[in-house]
């Protein structure tokens, strides 16, 4: 009888289910100990470590993945402490248990930062910039009105661009491909995309200056596997620091983004990455900053 078990404090024997662990462990059916060391904090460290490698572009899907786990977690573990002390009357066992249910619960909030955090870090620019530097070409405009402009950005290619804006009117959208440059040139052509009213897209990648010509485009768009990088700036050997603050020169397009629409949390964030490294935010984000056009 149930009775003579709380008077020897001895637990049923449990049906260990090998086939279906899971549902196991759901019913609480796993000693107290072996669930608060292998299935609960054994497998959120596990979690954890798994986690670093999971891609940015998965990320949200394994957050969820990752909370229902703990909630799979947290009712087996419960379960099998209510259990413990059905059949034991140890209260203290009972109290490490929720302890340590506590601590799992942490460290899943932790992971869950940490993961949403991994998306935003930047990344090292000039791993980027030797491998995604386009070779310089003149600007080409196809026949529905699309103008691709590749290349470093410097006064001889905003020379051409202008030009082929003049001999062009029916040019409607600039198509970026640049790993970035001077950004005095990017705002040049940045008055040339508004004083038109061009759209802008990014078919490969923008990083550095020509983030603000893209942003000043109409409509802004960009491919599946596009990117969008931003960071400080730096002023080139030789330069003259009185003359040139990169301070003022960064909060002078932090107020251009925020003309153009983006959000507060943006135009906050989008300089925090060094020169040597490159914020490169998800989609998802820039659809809800504004940056990407719906």
């Amino acid at each position: 009888m149930l009775a003579s078990n709380n008077n020897n404090n001895s637990i049923p024997a449990h049906t260990f289910s090998f086939s279906n662990p899971v549902a196991a462990h759901w019913r609480g059916s796993y000693p107290l100990v072996p669930t608060l060391v292998v299935t609960l904090i054994g497998l959120r460290f596990l979690m954890g470590f798994v986690q670093s490698g999971i891609p940015a572009a998965v990320i949200d899907v394994w957050v969820v993945a990752s909370v229902a786990v703990f909630i799979w977690q947290a009712v087996g573990t419960s379960r099998s402490a209510d259990r413990f002390v059905k059949y034991t009357g140890n209260v203290l066992g009972v109290m490490c248990a929720y302890v340590t249910l506590f601590v799992a619960a942490m460290m899943t909030l932790m992971q869950v930062a940490d993961a949403y955090a991994s998306k935003h870090e930047p990344v090292a620019y000039s791993t980027l910039y030797s491998s995604q530097l386009p070779t310089r070409s003149l600007p080409v405009v196809s026949k529905d009105g699309v103008m691709r402009v590749d290349g470093n950005l410097d006064w001889e290619l905003f020379g051409a661009f202008e030009q082929t804006l003049e001999e062009n009117p029916g040019v409607k959208s600039v198509m970026l491909g640049s790993a970035g440059g001077y950004v005095f040139v990017a705002r040049a052509m940045a008055l040339q995309i508004l004083e038109r009213s061009l759209d802008t897209h990014i078919a490969t990648h923008c990083y550095s200056a020509c983030t603000v010509a893209f942003l000043a485009g109409e409509r802004r768009t960009m491919a599946r596997n596009a990117k969008l990088g931003f960071h400080q700036y730096k002023l080139e050997s030789g330069s003259q620091p009185e003359l040139i603050s990169v301070a003022d020169e960064l909060e002078r397009d932090r107020q251009f983004f925020a003309e153009r629409g983006l959000s507060n949390e943006f135009v906050q964030q989008v300089f925090t990455a060094g020169h040597s490294e490159l914020w490169i935010p998800d989609s998802d984000f820039l659809v809800k900053a504004g940056v990407i056009s719906n």
